[in-house]
C-alpha cells in the first residue's frame, strides 16, 4: 500500500474508532446538587490525558477539528483516534491544521444534558496561540441560555448554571498536570467554582513544560503556520536554516505561558535525555510544589520506560515518593509538536 493511501486509510479507521457516544448522555440527577453544586472539568482533545482521566466522570473532551487536504477529523481525544494516528507518517502529521469544533457541531454533541449533568462547567484551555477551542462552547452557552434555564428548573436543579474559562498557558502534558490535580482539589468537590478557577489560574502561571520534539522542522512549518508572535521563539529555534548550521535538536519549554529554548543538540536521544533530567534535577534539589511529573510520548511506552534515563527517573521518583504519569501523546499534540516527541510538565515551588 502506498504511504498515502495507507494515511487515507488510518484516517478513515480512527473517524469510526472512537468508543465515546456520539452525544452527551442524560445522566441521573444527584438531590444533593441543591447544596452543593457539581462541577465538571472539560480540557480540549489536544490534552495529553490518560485513558483513566478521559473516562473520570467529572471530565468532558472538547474535540478538535483536524483537517488534512482532502480529510477532516472531529478529533474526540480518544485512545482509539491515539493508537491509529501514532501510525500517520511525521509528513501526514506536519500537513495537518488544527481548529476548533464549530457552535453547531457542538451543540449537537452536548446540549442540552452537558448543562443538566453539571452546575459548573470549568473549561481548562490549551494555550491560545495555538487554539482558541473554548470561544465555541461560550457561543453555545450564550445560545441556548434560555432554554438552559428552563430545563433545570423543569429537573428541580439551581437554574444558574455557570461556565468558567481559564487558559492554561500550557499545552501537550501541560494541562493534562494541571487537569490531574485540580480534580483532586477541595474546592471541585464543594462546588467552590470561583475558588477553584482561582487555583486553576495559580497552576497556570506555575507550570513548566519541556518538550523534545521528533521532527523540528516539522514545528517550524505547523507553528510558523499559525503566524503567533508567542510561537516565535518555538518557530525560530526549530528553523530548518537554523538546524542546519547548528546542532539540530532544541530542548524546548514552555514556562507560564512563555515559549523558549533551553538548548540544543546534535541528537534527538540526548535532547530526551535533557528532558528527563530536568524533573530528576527538580525531584533532586526539592524543587517540586506538587509531587507529580506528567510525561507524554509519541511512540512506545513500553519502549520509553526501558530507556536507561526513564528507569533512573523511576527509582529517584520512588524515593522521594513522586508519582509519574506517562501517556501517549494526543493527535492534537502530535501536529504542534511534531511526531516522536517527548514532552514533560512539573510546577516548581515558587520563591515567595
Amino acid at each position: 500500500m502506498r504511504e498515502d493511501d495507507k494515511n487515507a486509510y488510518l484516517l478513515g479507521f480512527a473517524s469510526t474508532q472512537q468508543k465515546i457516544p456520539e452525544r452527551e448522555e442524560a445522566l441521573p440527577i444527584d438531590p444533593d446538587r441543591a447544596l452543593h453544586p457539581l462541577i465538571g472539568l472539560m480540557v480540549d482533545a489536544g490534552t495529553d490525558l490518560s485513558g483513566t482521566m478521559a473516562a473520570d466522570r467529572r471530565v468532558r473532551i472538547l474535540p478538535l477539528t483536524i483537517q488534512w487536504p482532502g480529510r477532516t477529523l472531529l478529533d474526540k481525544g480518544t485512545a482509539e483516534v491515539r493508537t491509529v494516528a501514532r501510525q500517520l507518517s511525521h509528513e501526514r502529521i506536519r500537513s495537518a491544521e488544527v481548529s476548533a469544533p464549530s457552535v453547531d457541531a457542538l451543540s449537537y454533541r452536548m446540549h442540552p444534558h452537558l448543562a443538566l449533568n453539571f452546575d459548573r462547567l470549568l473549561l481548562l484551555a490549551t494555550h491560545p496561540a495555538l487554539v482558541d477551542a473554548s470561544r465555541s462552547v461560550e457561543l453555545m452557552v450564550q445560545q441556548h441560555e434560555e432554554e438552559i434555564t428552563h430545563l433545570r428548573r423543569e429537573r428541580q436543579l439551581r437554574p444558574d448554571y455557570a461556565l468558567q474559562v481559564v487558559n492554561s498557558r500550557s499545552l501537550l502534558s501541560g494541562p493534562a498536570l494541571q487537569a490531574r490535580l485540580l480534580l483532586h482539589a477541595p474546592e471541585l468537590i464543594a462546588g467552590d467554582l470561583p475558588g477553584l478557577a482561582r487555583f486553576a489560574n495559580t497552576l497556570a502561571e506555575q507550570t513548566e513544560v519541556w518538550l523534545a520534539p521528533g521532527h523540528p522542522a516539522d514545528i517550524a512549518l505547523t507553528l510558523g503556520r499559525l503566524e503567533h508572535p508567542d510561537l516565535a521563539p518555538w518557530v525560530q529555534a526549530c528553523s530548518p536554516r537554523l538546524t542546519q548550521i547548528m546542532h539540530r535538536y532544541p530542548v524546548l519549554s514552555c514556562t507560564a505561558g512563555l515559549f523558549g529554548l533551553e538548548s540544543r543538540t546534535s541528537k534527538w536521544k540526548s535532547a530526551a535525555a535533557q528532558v528527563i533530567d530536568a524533573a530528576a534535577l527538580a525531584i533532586r534539589s526539592g524543587q517540586l510544589r506538587y509531587p507529580l511529573i506528567q510525561i507524554s510520548y509519541d511512540g512506545s511506552i513500553r519502549e520509553l520506560r526501558d530507556w536507561p534515563e526513564m528507569q533512573a527517573l523511576k527509582k529517584l521518583a520512588a524515593e522521594h515518593e513522586v508519582k509519574l504519569h506517562v501517556t501517549h501523546m494526543s493527535l492534537g499534540g502530535r501536529v504542534w509538536a511534531s511526531a516522536q516527541s517527548l514532552s514533560l510538565a512539573l510546577i516548581r515551588q515558587t520563591s515567595d
